[in-house]
């Protein structure tokens, strides 16, 4: 799927929180924020250029959260605002310099551990959405897909589960 509109359209199926969501044992919901005007994005990032994808994205939703768990807090994505990416963004930059490039930007925060949404312009492939990992380097981080979109109708069909990590288990089980 390639259009972001319909990747996040298709998470507000889930607005109503639900038990047993896929494997989770939680109740799970999604929620949005209205949707944001050029304007507003751009104010939030005056001196770079905003990825496409994003821009699309934030026009969408202007932050969201899927599949969050209603009752504790404890799982689920947060889709953040321009306004809180740019932010996070300088932090996690600031911190790490050696593992953020220029073009990276923070897009998203899973509830209940410190792993990040990374979007990766200067990334080709599957590289250009990364869940960051708070203490590894970059290559060690996941490369959970090749757009945005990619990656929004992959944790929908998987229902929030973190299917990067399967997949490196997997994979480290044949070594």
């Amino acid at each position: 799927m390639d259009d972001i509109a319909s990747a996040m359209d298709a998470f507000r199926h889930f607005t109503e929180p639900r038990d047993g969501v896929g494997n989770n044992p939680f109740r799970l919901a999604c929620s949005f924020d209205p949707p944001l005007g050029q304007a507003e994005i751009k104010s939030a990032w005056p001196s770079s250029s905003i990825p496409d994808e994003l821009v699309r994205a934030w026009s969408t939703s202007g932050s969201s959260v899927l599949f969050e768990d209603v009752d504790y807090g404890q799982w689920g994505l947060k889709l953040l605002s321009p306004q809180d990416a740019a932010r996070r963004t300088l932090q996690e930059s600031t911190q790490r310099p050696a593992v953020y490039r220029g073009d990276d930007v923070v897009i998203g925060e899973f509830l209940g551990d410190q792993d990040l949404v990374v979007f990766a312009p200067s990334e080709v492939g599957c590289r250009r959405v990364l869940v960051a990992l708070p203490t590894d380097g970059r290559s060690d981080w996941y490369a959970v897909a090749g757009s945005l979109a990619e990656f929004l109708d992959r944790y929908l069909h998987e229902l929030g589960d973190k299917y990067w990590e399967d997949a490196g288990q997997a994979w480290s089980s044949r070594l």
